[in-house]
């Protein structure tokens, strides 16, 4: 069945022992859901993990994807940051919340491409061999799909069954990254603590330097 623009591929992401020892070995401070995703969906690129949302992009499909983070990835996040046993083998991203269509390139790198893909027609059509590049080069050309100029207006659909999605439309925003808040693409094994405490004792602190600067300036005038 053809998939409408408002449905989305579901993804059973498998979380192996090799996924999560190459994960707490590296140190590399990538994410061990967001690697696990772009190593069993190679068409799957620009995958961002956090414990709200996962969003990746199919390129051939021209859409980028954002599902709410499940239970089981939320839960797989905090034991990973907190540097506990691998609790969790699959998450399953099911329906995705957003699907937003990727924008058209700017107007010169389209002249750009345009005239790029001439010169090697020519090329072709004269006899003349091309290069290994410019093979490659001009069927990536060819296969170029047209993109929108913009997200367009937000088409909402809801499904008393299947839930809402929202086609187009501004993305969502992402909160200002904490470490405390488990968001980020910093995920060491065991680097970040899941403390509320701490993030509202640092807001406290942060309120009373606040307090003490405008008092100060109060007391200067």
């Amino acid at each position: 069945m053809a998939r409408t623009k408002h449905s989305s591929p579901t993804l059973a992401v498998h979380i192996t022992a090799e996924n999560y020892e190459r994960a707490v070995e590296a140190q590399s401070g990538g994410c061990l859901i967001a690697d696990a995703i772009k190593e069993q969906y190679p068409d799957m690129s620009g995958v961002t993990v956090d414990m709200a949302t996962i969003r990746a992009t199919d390129r051939k499909a021209g859409q980028r994807y954002t599902w709410l983070t499940p239970p089981s990835g939320q839960h797989l996040l905090l034991s990973f940051d907190q540097g506990w046993p691998k609790p969790i083998d699959q998450i399953v991203l099911k329906r995705a919340v957003k699907i937003t269509p990727i924008k058209a390139a700017s107007k010169k790198t389209n002249v750009d491409r345009a005239v790029r893909r001439a010169e090697l027609e020519a090329k072709v059509t004269s006899g003349e061999m091309l290069s290994r590049s410019e093979k490659s080069s001009l069927t990536r050309l060819r296969k170029r799909q047209e993109r929108p100029a913009n997200y367009g207006p937000a088409d909402v659909k809801v499904d008393d069954n299947r839930g809402t999605v929202v086609y187009g439309g501004s993305a969502i925003p992402l909160g200002k990254t904490h470490p405390n808040l488990l968001r980020g693409r910093d995920r060491h094994f065991g680097a970040k603590l899941a403390d509320p405490g701490k993030v509202f004792n640092e807001a406290v602190e942060a309120a009373v330097e606040a307090a003490v600067a405008a008092r100060m300036k109060e007391d200067g005038k």
